[in-house]
């Protein structure tokens, strides 16, 4: 029997930010890509969740979607049985982190969720070649997020609490995958996670910056697929 695997989006994105690894994986797991249209800020959609999913599972979450996972590892531990955190990190959120959370909310109410990406991409991506190339995607994912799912994101990233202690706890396989330019959860923040677990296997990508599932999708999903089969 195939390992549920739970595939978790980040930031004003849908499960289309996992095509590759849906087409790639399917035939070691059972995959289901996430879509945040339940995200509300009381976090009882997590419960909901956590109601849908069989006893045991995996999960792989993207930048935000990895803070999530980390949610979902404080709240059933004994249920989670493999972990991968993509341009993810643990650390609780920061006072620059809830004013730039802020800041993009004020801009998705005046501009909706399309000009936040648009504000973000410099940082998103290592070349402005795959700027280029993603970016259309970038903004229909933000496009077709709706303003309360927005505000619950934001509003996570700005109250999240520090997550090495459920790390160091976890002793299933644990997946660290980030890109060598990734400017929004960089290298140092990657060895946090990693003298918190010394047994997590890292990968770090070379020539690749924040969005390591369009910038790097073989890569990824390969991967994935050794952490599956571990």
């Amino acid at each position: 029997m195939k390992p549920t695997l739970l595939l978790l989006p980040g930031t004003l994105c849908d499960a289309r930010i996992f095509r590759h690894q849906c087409r790639a994986l399917r035939d070691v797991a059972d995959l289901r890509a996430l879509d945040y249209a339940g995200l509300d800020r009381s976090g009882a959609w997590l419960d909901r969740l956590l109601d849908d999913l069989p006893e045991q599972f995996s999960l792989a979450g993207f930048s935000l979607g990895g803070l999530w996972a980390l949610e979902l590892l404080r709240r059933a531990p004994q249920r989670v049985q493999r972990l991968a955190l993509i341009a993810s990190n643990a650390r609780p959120a920061s006072g620059r982190a809830r004013r730039r959370s802020a800041s993009q909310w004020r801009v998705c109410q005046r501009q909706g969720p399309a000009a936040v990406a648009r504000g973000a991409k410099p940082v998103y991506f290592h070349h402005p070649i795959q700027r280029q190339r993603h970016g259309p995607l970038v903004r229909a994912m933000a496009d077709a997020t709706p303003r309360h799912v927005a505000r619950a994101e934001f509003a996570w990233a700005a109250a999240r609490p520090d997550s090495l202690p459920a790390l160091l706890r976890f002793g299933g396989p644990l997946l660290l995958v980030s890109g060598e330019h990734d400017r929004l959860c960089p290298a140092a923040w990657q060895r946090e996670m990693l003298q918190a677990q010394p047994a997590a296997r890292w990968v770090e990508l070379p020539r690749v910056g924040h969005f390591v599932p369009l910038e790097a999708p073989g890569r990824l999903s390969l991967a994935l697929r050794q952490w599956l089969q571990a």
